[in-house]
């Protein structure tokens, strides 16, 4: 059974119930299974990336949320991002670049 390979991550939704079976039934009753995912859904998630910060950045009419360690980081997943939405939708890269501008 040890010297079987283990799982390196566990899916969300196996996560979400694993979790949400282990909560004590009055918890159960008193929050809905919706609120509990998305409350869940953003602990897991900043959990995944505990060395990382999330920055969100607007580019043009778009929104794009990177993990990064750093700005200049950021501003290039950011970069990368944009420039690959931009080519799944026949659009033209800026000649000028991308203004990034971060949202709070």
């Amino acid at each position: 059974m040890l010297d079987r390979p283990q799982p390196k991550s566990v899916s969300f939704e196996t996560a979400l119930r694993d979790w949400w079976s282990s909560q004590p039934q009055p918890f159960r009753e008193s929050v809905s299974l919706s609120a509990a995912r998305a409350c869940f859904r953003a602990g897991y998630t900043a959990g995944k990336h505990t060395l990382e910060r999330r920055f969100v950045f607007k580019a043009g009419r778009m929104r794009i949320t990177v993990w990064a360690t750093g700005m200049s980081e950021a501003k290039k997943k950011a970069e990368a991002e944009a420039d690959f939405r931009a080519a799944q939708k026949g659009w033209t890269v800026p000649k000028a670049g991308w203004q990034l501008q971060e949202e709070r």
